[in-house]
């Protein structure tokens, strides 16, 4: 008599939401150090400005190139945290990382039911939320309060709901199916990535036109009206809802900032004033950096899905999700201005054919042999981003934290009363980390350093 096997369940949706929220927010409470000015000067500086009336305002907030939209959610947290009286604390400094961490948490559980979608595959879909939680990067840069975070967490959810065709790779039919997704959905959290970073136009642009064409090709002219027209409603709501928001919240007048975001940093070039790299810079270094010790496991994935034959399941979808992945990298490749986080929102979507490798290397382990070996890689990678996200949260560039934390500390005994800040401008946190409910702030100024504008 056979014993009959045992199936392992995997655990539930919401158990695995869950434990992401938990992880999330131990990874934001463990990141102590400085990555990018953005993370403050242009969200909790505005944030605080927004919601207590003190708060340094950059020259771009002066000419109306930013949407309040995205500090507006940490101006709402800290208005909260004082209407409660838990603005003298901690608390008040980690509570908006701790709002980002959320966002991380909800990034990590659609990558994972994405990677589901896309290779109808649970396994697959276990191996990429392990890459997404093990991810240097993430852990790094997810839970930073930095625009191009949320943009990154909004893409994927956005990415999950899109009304991909999937063509099945069964013989007997030669009907096509429809991603089970939210077109109006997907659109709104596009157009909302797309106001506070309007870069991400040149995600959505690839996408609405290739659902544009597929709906002409299918000669399925409703479609293609439905389409133009939710994008019209919802993508003109989008607009004018920020454009209020920003009106009553900053600017006193109604603004444009997508325009006037593209007029200062694209046709009058002021974004080269803060640096120009190569037109290899982000394959040389930008695609390395983000993904670290998952790249070689992303690329092999990459390649299987290009080499595989048409009968591979949703082979369409895949490489579709590919060239998107390229037509971005292309893109962004021919602006001058480059920094590690304007790709951000393609990692989270390449992830899946990282995990469809390790898939295929643990399936194609039926020994011992094979399966230690598996396991080591696994352990590889596991150590490799541990240390490099160790040495990036909590060790390189922490003293400018500490010494804002400090003089904090010392503010609310009285023992310092005026600081100046003689380095490169922006190189610290703000007035957002020197808030002090009972104490005065002490007066701080810096070296500033605007752009020649005009």
């Amino acid at each position: 008599m056979t014993r009959p096997r045992l199936r392992h369940s995997q655990p539930s949706n919401a158990t695995i939401f869950a434990a992401l929220i938990v992880f999330r927010a131990i990874n934001a409470c463990l990141v102590t150090t400085y990555f990018s000015p953005d993370e403050y000067w242009q969200a909790l500086e505005v944030a605080h400005r927004i919601a207590l009336g003190t708060g340094y305002l950059t020259w771009e907030w002066h000419v109306a190139l930013r949407s309040v939209l995205h500090p507006a959610l940490f101006a709402g947290l800290y208005k909260t945290l004082v209407l409660l009286g838990l603005d003298d604390g901690a608390l008040f400094i980690y509570a908006p990382r701790l709002l980002q961490s959320f966002f991380a948490a909800v990034a990590d559980f659609y990558t994972y039911r994405f990677a589901n979608r896309l290779f109808d595959s649970p396994t697959t879909a276990s191996w990429t939320l392990f890459l997404s939680v093990t991810s240097w990067w993430n852990f790094f840069c997810s839970t930073r309060t930095l625009a191009n975070s949320l943009e990154a967490a909004l893409t994927i959810v956005a990415l999950y709901y899109w009304p991909f065709t999937l063509t099945p790779y069964s013989t007997k039919t030669a009907r096509k199916t429809t991603w089970q997704g939210n077109q109006k959905l997907s659109l709104a959290i596009a157009f909302l990535t797309c106001i506070f970073r309007p870069t991400a136009a040149i995600m959505w642009i690839f996408l609405g036109v290739s659902l544009l064409l597929r709906h002409i090709r299918n000669g399925d002219a409703n479609s293609v009206f439905a389409t133009l027209a939710s994008v019209v409603f919802i993508g003109g709501g989008a607009v004018l809802g920020s454009a209020a928001l920003d009106s009553t919240l900053l600017y006193g007048e109604w603004v444009l900032t997508p325009v006037n975001f593209l007029r200062v940093n694209v046709l009058e070039g002021i974004s080269l004033f803060y640096g120009s790299s190569p037109w290899h810079w982000y394959l040389s270094q930008g695609i390395p950096i983000l993904f670290g010790a998952h790249l070689p496991a992303v690329l092999l994935g990459t390649y299987h899905t290009f080499s595989s034959g048409p009968g591979t399941p949703n082979a369409a979808l895949k490489r579709q999700v590919l060239y998107l992945s390229l037509w971005m990298l292309a893109v962004y490749s021919c602006l001058q201005h480059k920094e590690w986080r304007f790709l951000y929102p393609i990692l989270y979507p390449l992830l899946p054919f990282g995990g469809d490798t390790l898939s295929r290397i643990f399936i194609s382990a039926p020994n011992w042999r094979r399966s230690k070996l598996a396991l080591m890689v696994v352990f590889g990678l596991v150590v490799v981003n541990a240390v490099m996200a160790w040495y990036t949260t909590m060790v390189h560039q922490r003293g400018v934290i500490d010494v804002m934390a400090w003089i904090r500390d010392e503010s609310r005994t009285g023992r310092i009363r005026s600081v100046g800040f003689i380095m490169p401008c922006h190189s610290t946190p703000w007035i957002s980390s020197l808030h002090l409910r009972d104490s005065k702030s002490p007066d701080i100024w810096f070296v500033t350093c605007e752009p020649p504008l005009g």
